[in-house]
């Protein structure tokens, strides 16, 4: 191989490892961010295929020759990073939609606020929850986990060697499996609470026709709810602590399937 064939396939391996990253930082939490702006994320984007370009290694057989297989070979390199990237975030969508299992039973589902990352109406507890585990997010590390699942996926799935195979579905299901199993995990304390609460409501209407309970009953419901998410702070905090840690596997477990 001459010098400009091994330049051109650099070149070509540079921009397929780009393609990836790029694909990545579209749904990444954090990367992805509508704040940040698209200069800062195609530099950042540019810089990172310089420190993983060196450990990719280009096919045996080369790149295609013509424009339209080479081209299908980025899209394919852009399809792992968004996947990529939608794993990572999708773990931070299971924290919204907690926050809003928690505000329907508390009475604040009714009650939207703009949510500045996404540029969507979101619940109020939702959006609380979802800025602290964006934060927590960071604070373990999680974005750390998502650049080295990146970096090993090129174990799994090759450089234009991405397939769409029949255990691909078996990989995203199980994946979606796990989200909402993590959401009900973080709003299992404020809902059984409020069950508890609700119980005891109608119980006193019983005994108590006298009372009424909808008056009495919406702000209790709503102190006992807000309390409970409180004094659940620690537990919301472990659940993301033992996710973000696996956010590698996940990555890895869907491409496992895809291979």
């Amino acid at each position: 191989m001459g010098f400009v064939d091994a330049a051109l396939t650099n070149v070509q391996t540079y921009l397929l490892v780009l393609a990836r990253i790029g694909g990545m930082f579209g749904f990444a939490p954090v990367f992805g961010s509508h704040n940040v702006p698209l200069q800062v994320k195609a530099g950042i984007s540019m810089v990172l295929a310089l420190v993983v370009f060196p450990l990719v290694q280009a096919p045996a057989g080369g790149y295609p020759g013509e424009v339209v297989p080479y081209a299908v070979c980025v899209g394919r390199e852009i399809l792992v990073g968004v996947i990529i990237g939608y794993v990572a975030a999708l773990f931070l969508v299971a924290v919204q939609l907690a926050g809003q299992l928690v505000d329907i039973q508390i009475g604040f589902g009714l009650v939207n606020v703009v949510d500045p990352v996404a540029n969507r109406q979101v619940t109020v507890i939702g959006q609380f929850q979802y800025l602290l585990a964006m934060l927590l997010f960071l604070v373990f590390n999680g974005h750390h986990m998502v650049l080295l699942g990146l970096v090993e996926s090129y174990g799994v799935v090759p450089i234009s060697g991405f397939t769409l195979a029949g255990k691909l579905q078996a990989g995203v299901v199980r994946l979606f499996c796990n989200t909402v199993v993590v959401a009900f995990k973080i709003a299992a304390p404020v809902t059984c609470t409020l069950l508890l609460a609700d119980v005891i409501m109608a119980v006193l209407a019983r005994t108590v026709p006298q009372m009424n309970i909808f008056i009495v009953g919406f702000p209790l419901k709503i102190g006992v709810g807000l309390l409970t998410l409180v004094i659940a702070l620690p537990l919301f905090v472990l659940i993301l602590r033992g996710t973000f840690s696996g956010l590698e596997r996940d990555i890895l477990a869907v491409f496992g399937g895809v291979r």
